[in-house]
């Protein structure tokens, strides 16, 4: 299975999960396409949005940021991010992001 994300004119979302300002999100994965995957998304979020904590209570998510810098929260611990860095919210778990001022943030999202 091919996927062409390059293609796919993805959609704009606001305030995702009680956060604040708005993002493209391109669908990677649906459900059903990659066993044991629910989702996987990437977002480009605008500089200043934010994805507001909310807590996963039978999924895990894998954020990776690929472009941008930001703040990442896991159970209310907040910690800088960049390019490169992942962390994996567990059943039980809350966890956000809030990108930081004067550049837009890019992340892929997976959700199982």
């Amino acid at each position: 299975m091919l996927k062409r994300t390059s293609t796919d004119p993805g959609e704009l979302r606001e305030a995702i999960r009680g956060g604040r300002g708005r993002a493209h999100w391109v669908e990677v994965l649906a459900p059903g396409e990659m066993t044991g995957v629910r989702a996987t998304a990437l977002l480009t979020l605008e500089p200043g949005a934010s994805i507001g904590e909310h807590q996963h209570t039978d999924t895990q998510e894998l954020y990776l940021v690929l472009e941008g810098t930001g703040i990442g929260v896991l159970d209310h611990e907040r910690f800088a991010v960049g390019p490169g860095d992942a962390w994996v919210c567990r059943a039980g778990q809350s966890h956000g992001l809030e990108v930081a001022a004067g550049a837009p943030l890019r992340l892929l999202a997976l959700l199982t």
